[in-house]
């Protein structure tokens, strides 16, 4: 059977624009080859197969840019991948998906970001996009996402090693979660992280820092020694001491977030860094002495929005929290007697020191885990939903007690048993 003109399927085209209907016509040549003209003057070439006696159709392209000979090579093509077995319209259909997800990492990660933004502690957020402007993107930034291999990712995480030590943890951590959403979104079919090991790539990690926990001994010298410091840096310490928050929570305190007729601080839920199990704020009791150090800072603030205001990034407007982190620090370090009469302490270690003597002086393992806004354990960490705020606040009273027996020099700190907690 000779095969159809370009004569024919001009002709064709005609007709179904005059008769105002579909119209098709073998052309002859190659099995199932056809050619389709719509009544708008649309025509394509498609190739029609039998897949387990069901008639499919794979398009093949409009007619005139694919003329007559090269519609007869594709349709050869696809009509021999047919006969080989395969489904062309259905494999066509898994292309066009693969090239419709096919991003770069950096891509990738734009989105990814957009959600983690909403889930991620602002500090974590600002961390991971740091590492992945540093260290991914310049690695493998511009692949495409789904061609990333587990080799690739070694190198990025080796490049991180020039960073510190601590942050191939962190880089791996990070392209495990990004590739993951990739899985999620069917951008890929594995996370090439999978099975990588940050031993393996950079060797064993350091043993993590041992925090540290001054002694009653060491508190009764330390507590004098901040007069020797700055006022509002000695009432920040103090603050962390005895509430036990991390420096973050209290550099970055607003002072709206206090009620101080009610002797409550509400750190916001999105300030939380135990937010998993959790909802709304963490609300901290405070005893009338730390209410009056709050009214001080306050006062020292002069009308801050902030209760330790800082100074903003040299030609930016914007608060620069990290800085009254480092500053606490440096006032630790500064102050008269550290080193002889108490061990060098970092502003975390405040933290360490508050847990570690609530539990010398009793106080019960769920008031400690809520008293630092920890999770409980197990199904409690999602069952348990009690806030333990007037067991908490009987805490604060002992531990600010027991602080001030020190710092006045009494002999020994009685200790208290609270009531446990039902």
């Amino acid at each position: 059977m000779a095969g159809i003109t370009d004569k024919e399927v001009r002709s064709i085209i005609s007709r179904a624009k005059s008769e105002g209907r579909t119209i098709t016509q073998a052309d002859g040549t190659v099995p199932g080859l056809t050619i389709g003209a719509s009544k708008t003057g649309a025509a394509s070439w498609v190739l029609r197969y039998y897949v387990h006696g069901k008639r499919k159709e794979a398009t093949i392209g409009q007619y005139p840019t694919w003329g007559i000979a090269d519609a007869r090579e594709k349709a050869k093509e696809l009509r021999r991948a047919v006969d080989d077995g395969v489904d062309v319209a259905l494999e066509k259909q898994r292309r066009k998906q693969e090239a419709a997800t096919a991003v770069t990492v950096d891509e990738l990660a734009r989105a990814y970001f957009v959600k983690a933004e909403q889930e991620m502690h602002p500090h974590t957020y600002k961390q991971r996009r740091s590492i992945h402007d540093r260290f991914v993107s310049p690695v493998i930034g511009q692949f495409r996402a789904d061609s990333v291999t587990p080799a690739q990712i070694v190198g990025v995480v080796k490049k991180s090693l020039e960073g510190g030590k601590t942050l191939p943890t962190i880089t791996l951590i990070h392209c495990s979660q990004i590739f993951a959403h990739a899985v999620g979104n069917a951008i890929r079919e594995s996370n090439p992280c999978r099975d990588l090991k940050l031993s393996a790539i950079v060797g064993k990690p350091d043993a993590p820092k041992q925090r540290t926990a001054l002694t009653a001994i060491e508190l009764a010298a330390f507590l004098p020694a901040l007069a020797t410091i700055p006022r509002q840096y000695a009432l920040a310490i103090r603050l962390l001491l005895l509430t036990g928050v991390r420096v973050g929570t209290l550099t970055e305190a607003e002072v709206e977030e206090f009620d101080l007729d009610a002797g409550l601080w509400r750190v916001p839920h999105g300030r939380r860094k135990n937010r998993r199990h959790t909802t709304g704020p963490f609300v901290i009791p405070l005893p009338p002495a730390a209410v009056e150090w709050v009214r001080e800072l306050i006062l020292l603030a002069d009308n801050s929005a902030f209760l330790l205001p800082v100074e903003s990034r040299r030609h930016s407007d914007k608060r620069n929290p990290l800085s009254k982190r480092t500053t606490i620090g440096d006032w630790l370090d500064r102050m008269d007697g550290r080193g002889k009469a108490w061990r060098r302490i970092t502003p975390h270690d405040l933290r360490s020191t508050c847990k570690s003597c609530l539990s010398e002086l009793r106080v019960d393992y769920e008031t400690r885990q809520r008293y630092l806004d920890h999770s409980l354990e197990g199904m409690d960490a999602i069952y348990d939903k009690a806030d333990y705020v007037e067991h908490r606040r009987a805490a604060a009273d002992l531990w600010l007690s027991f602080l001030n027996d020190l710092e006045s020099g009494k002999e020994g700190a009685k200790v208290i048993k609270l009531p446990s907690a039902a």
